[in-house]
């Protein structure tokens, strides 16, 4: 915006040949000066200070990981209701017990506590000695046979089995977890000493070993771990695994419940105490059958007689009530337009008794919101306050599918259509590896996808005021991560809200119990924030909301059934590494790349669809079975296979 003027004086005299007094010099007029950048002043009260003294109470171990529908995460709800309110914030939520709150329902189930797995006499505890992925629950209250595959390996260097095997079909497999060794103690299947990736715990192992297991379509697996050191570490090495914790599911309430990895079969994780038992020997059993193949240097046949398994899993559901939690600044002349700033204050709670903290995940985007309504809250005060009003917006559960912000855009304070964008921050305190040593950057995923002018003021304001680096390294849908789908912002993007998702990136604490509060970088974080809150000032100020690029607005345009039915298929592209399934509506398509969730195609013009949410294009050839995906000025081309 430009800046505006003032007079700092008015002339004295007026110059004329009549009156002119030739020995009285006029007065030169003086400068003219340009009225205080207001943003300055307060953006400058975001403190490093302030954001680790709120971080220190909202990540520490009282507050539990802040799990949702659990003791802390209630905790975080009050103190964050609190300190709105100490900041002037009004609550905007009619009909709530507290203004501040936004109170929801919610589903859960998890595995009943008592669960256990009796093998022979002995009775084996749920998470005292062992851990279960539970996909197929009718399929652990059963009486099950054990049938042992050895490492689980099958390569053409080292097979345990051959996939595909017709006689290992649909049965309950058990295999070792590590890997083969050499007499020497050396990784058999690597070429360089190191642990091949079947040595490697957590997602290495399983993408090495899943295809050939998968083939078999066994009905559980049990994961025998390799020492007890390994057990102790299922939580943190397998959270891909596990999800909202060791058991927990949670949805809306008739919502149905699905597996955090999938629909499949049950996957087990034992101790070798409880392994051994199963295959009806002992540890030291175990270390024989090891050292008979380290001896061999190839699978050798087991002598393990393993018994009988009864599994005694069960579920257990119960209904809860948990709250988003929203502070409200109204504007001046523009007070029915609401700009949102938004973080999740969730995180995953406590797994195994060892609290998750969260201190980045999402306790520094938290802090961050709190502190930006504090300093517009203090320019209010003082005259200075926003055109547009602020809703400073504290999700729940988006660690369990971004369940909070999916229930405001679906019951929303303020009507969406009066919503002008969402600023989402998301993990914005530490600093990764493709960065060491350097905090002045930021990830900004989606800040074009819906509306080019927003980036143009992200841009501008950045250029201005902080100079950060802006790096665009998610912004695309062929970025492996999909970032741009996994957290809040994309729920109002889905109602065609322009949003601005800021990432600092991924670093090995994510989802562990050490993403504590003494890694986060305070100086880097407080930049961060201080540009954020530029870049709402100026959304809130300027003449006109950022407006939706024109390649996503309603045409009016139906497209035939017949044309729908067409472009029904499975599509590939040799440019992207997923395929992309088009499927037909009621005058709509939905496209759903592989492993994500789909995406509802609006009709523009004969073949030419569009994804407002996700920025994308959808151009459909006339005379051949492919399409054009258009995604920030790039061309990915699918063939229907």
């Amino acid at each position: 915006m430009r800046p505006f003027y003032y007079l700092g004086a008015l002339l004295l005299l007026a110059a004329s040949a009549s009156v002119a007094q030739p020995t009285r010099p006029v007065p030169k007029p003086k400068r003219l000066l340009a009225a205080p950048d207001w943003s300055v002043l307060y953006a400058a009260r975001i403190t490093p200070q302030e954001l680790r003294q709120d971080l220190t109470v909202l990540a520490s171990d009282a507050y539990e990981g802040r799990g949702t529908g659990q003791k802390g995460q209630k905790m975080a709800a009050t103190y964050l209701a609190k300190a709105f309110a100490a900041a002037g914030l009004t609550g905007p939520v009619p009909n709530s017990d507290n203004p501040y709150w936004q109170h929801f329902k919610l589903h859960r189930v998890g595995l009943d506590s008592a669960s256990s797995i009796k093998i022979g006499t002995r009775t084996f505890v749920l998470n005292k000695d062992f851990y279960v992925i539970l996909r197929d629950p009718a399929a652990a209250m059963a009486t099950i046979q054990p049938t042992f595959v050895g490492y689980g390996i099958s390569t053409p260097a080292f097979a345990d089995f051959a996939a595909n095997a017709p006689d290992l079909q649909h049965k309950d497999l058990v295999l070792l977890l590590g890997e083969p060794q050499t007499k020497a103690g050396q990784p058999l299947l690597s070429q360089n000493g190191q642990p091949s990736p079947y040595g490697t715990a957590g997602i290495a192992e399983m993408g090495a070993r899943s295809p050939a297991l998968r083939s078999l379509a066994p009905r559980a697996t049990f994961r025998i771990m390799p020492s007890a050191a390994a057990f102790a570490r299922v939580l943190q090495d397998y959270p891909f695994m596990f999800g909202q914790g060791p058991d927990d599911q949670i949805t809306f309430p008739g919502e149905p419940q699905s597996s955090p990895t999938g629909p499949g079969s049950n996957v087990f994780f034992l101790s070798p105490e409880m392994g051994a038992a199963l295959l009806g020997t002992t540890p030291a059993g175990l270390a024989q059958y090891q050292q008979a193949v380290a001896a061999a240097g190839k699978p050798v046949a087991p002598a393990f007689q393993p018994g009988p398994i009864e599994l005694r899993i069960a579920n257990r559901a119960d209904d809860f009530t948990t709250e988003n939690v929203l502070g409200y600044l109204e504007g001046t002349d523009k007070k029915n337009e609401v700009l949102v700033l938004s973080a999740h204050y969730d995180h995953i709670g406590r797994k195994n008794g060892v609290v998750y903290n969260g201190a980045d995940d999402d306790g520094s985007g938290t802090v961050s919101v709190l502190a930006m309504a504090r300093a517009f809250a203090q320019a209010k005060k003082a005259g200075h306050g926003p055109r547009r009003s602020i809703l400073f917006l504290a999700n729940v559960g988006e660690e369990a599918d971004l369940l909070g912000s999916r229930y405001y855009t679906d019951h929303p304070i303020f009507p969406l259509a009066n919503t002008v964008a969402d600023l989402h921050l998301d993990m914005v305190g530490r600093v990764d590896s493709v960065h060491q040593g350097q905090g002045d950057y930021l990830y900004l995923i989606g800040d074009n996808w819906l509306s080019g002018e927003l980036r143009a003021l992200s841009e501008a304001t950045n250029q201005r005021y902080q100079h950060l680096g802006l790096d665009y390294k998610y912004n695309s849908i062929a970025e492996p991560s999909h970032l741009y789908y996994r957290s809040d912002h994309y729920n109002f993007a889905k109602h065609r809200v322009p949003v601005i998702f800021y990432a600092s990136g991924f670093h090995a604490d994510y989802h562990q119990p050490t993403d504590d509060v003494e890694k986060i970088d305070f100086p880097a974080l407080t930049r961060r924030t201080q540009l954020i809150f530029h870049t709402a000032w100026a959304v809130a100020n300027r003449a006109t909301r950022p407006a939706l690029s024109a390649q996503y607005r309603p045409t009016g345009y139906v497209a035939a059934p017949t044309d729908l039915a067409r472009y029904e298929g499975i599509y590939s592209s040799t440019q992207l590494p997923f395929k992309i399934t088009i499927k037909k509506g009621s005058a709509v398509l939905t496209a759903q790349p592989t492993r994500q969730s789909p995406l509802l195609l609006a009709a523009i013009s004969p073949g030419v669809f569009a994804c407002a949410e996700a920025g994308l294009r959808f151009q459909f050839a006339p005379d051949k079975p492919t399409f054009a995906l258009l995604e920030n000025g790039k061309n990915y081309i699918f063939t229907k296979d």
